[in-house]
């Protein structure tokens, strides 16, 4: 557009941040709803017939969320969200494109001019620079930050969208750490690790001789994380015919172990995350649109890296300084020959390149997007699962113990310099036992 949206980030006493943003003015030209005019202010501005919805259409060729409307410094952006019809912006066809003064969209039979109003709003800002384990001083990560406050006070679902790479696992955790139920247990459930078959059994339990192979009652991840939460990663591969009783899960908190007519009760906060755009998968009706409605009561959305390349260089350094027992070098100009490049894996592929330039003390050519080489030794006979969490394990044995030598036992500083949580930490040395195996007095903070 050719004025600003967000015109400066001001600074309020205490040090709280906001953006100073333009009210957004959006006209119903046509369509059943012809006539209305809203002001909304973002970040974020969801259009559809949902109850969702910030701006709702009483147009049936809409989709329940059709396009969301971002507040950006550049300008407003217009991202279809999977809609069936799809979004036409100034007679073009889109997905995702900025809009300019006087923009018209169509949607379905209804459409929008976009104009900026009179007035400005300020929109709450977080000043910190680090939420668990994701790092960012960018507006866009202080936005996510901004809005993880709120969701760690709350006690609701939450959906976590994002590219692959780009921490929400780490945001999951986050939530949790500073969450009511930070003294009980987190369990990650890989939706897309497990076959199909064992998933119902993986998630809500068995009792012996319910299938072959069950010689014993087992419970599934919703009674491990009784009080606590439960993080289901990747829910877009659950299986469509296990939907429902996940849907049941989440409605009632209740399970029924495979096998079992017993009703059992858990307290679990469900936290999910996907790579894929679940509202076009419900579109195309591989995902229950009920079910999505009941994990989305919050959603958070992470930007890509490219996104947020101010934040390369504050990455770049947090990785080198955490890799090996007192930080690393980087080559002299890696930092900025880094920042230059593009990351399709975003922030894991960035960690990755800067710990091989620490190790190799040089730059590869170009970030590697060639899948790494099987490693020697798998023992196929056992299940993908089990030798994955074996070598998981191994790893965070061997990453916790070095991280704890270099702090002289210190689980605190131990948890600073291997980018976790002080609670993670502690849960992990407990978990193995590592104060016995290094042979350390109790921690002292």
């Amino acid at each position: 557009m050719s004025e600003p949206v967000i015109t400066e980030i001001i600074v309020r006493s205490g040090n709280r941040l906001a953006l100073r943003a333009r009210m957004v003015r959006i006209e119903v030209l046509s369509g059943p709803s012809a006539g209305q005019i809203h002001e909304l202010v973002g970040p974020e501005v969801r259009i559809g017939t949902g109850r969702n919805a910030h701006l709702v259409l009483f147009d049936p060729t809409v989709s329940r969320h059709h396009l969301t409307l971002r507040l950006e410094p550049a300008g407003i952006r217009v991202v279809d969200a999977g809609s069936s019809n799809g979004t036409v912006l100034d007679g073009v066809r889109i997905a995702d494109a900025f809009a300019r003064t006087d923009s018209v969209i169509a949607i379905g039979e209804t459409s929008l001019r976009l104009r900026l109003g009179a007035g400005t709003v300020e929109i709450p800002l977080s000043s910190r620079e680090r939420f668990g384990g994701l790092i960012g001083r960018s507006v866009a990560m202080r936005q996510v930050f901004t809005l993880l406050e709120r969701v760690a006070e709350a006690d609701d679902a939450v959906l976590i969208e994002g590219e692959t790479g780009t921490g929400k696992e780490l945001v999951a955790e986050a939530i949790h750490e500073e969450s009511r139920r930070a003294n009980g247990p987190f369990v990650v459930f890989d939706c897309s690790a497990v076959t199909p078959t064992l998933v119902e059994s993986e998630l809500f339990g068995h009792v012996r001789g319910a299938f072959t192979g069950a010689t014993a009652d087992r419970r599934g991840a919703f009674e491990a994380a009784h009080q606590g939460t439960l993080f289901l990663d990747e829910i877009g591969e659950l299986p469509l015919d296990l939907q429902p009783k996940l849907l049941r899960a989440l409605e009632k908190f209740e399970v029924r172990r495979v096998g079992e007519n017993t009703v059992r009760r858990v307290d679990v906060r469900v936290i999910a995350a996907t790579n894929r755009n679940l509202l076009e998968e419900v579109g195309q009706r591989r995902f229950r649109e009920d079910l999505y409605y009941r994990l989305a009561v919050i959603r958070v959305g992470l930007p890509p890296l490219r996104e947020r390349p101010d934040d390369i260089p504050l990455l770049v350094h947090h990785f080198a300084a955490s890799a090996g027992r007192g930080g690393g070098l980087l080559p002299t100009g890696a930092a900025a020959e880094l920042a230059k490049r593009a990351w399709p894996g975003n922030v894991r592929e960035l960690r990755n390149a800067v710990l091989r330039a620490v190790s190799l003390g040089t730059l590869d050519d170009a970030p590697s997007t060639q899948r790494a080489p099987a490693p020697a030794g798998v023992d196929l006979s056992v299940p993908f699962t089990i030798a994955r969490d074996r070598v998981t394990d191994a790893f965070e044995v061997t990453y916790l113990v070095e991280a704890l030598r270099a702090c002289g036992g210190n689980a605190t500083r131990a948890a600073e310099l291997a980018g976790v949580n002080r609670k993670f930490m502690q849960r992990a040395i407990k978990r193995h036992d590592l104060r016995a195996l290094l042979d350390l007095p109790p921690d002292d903070g």
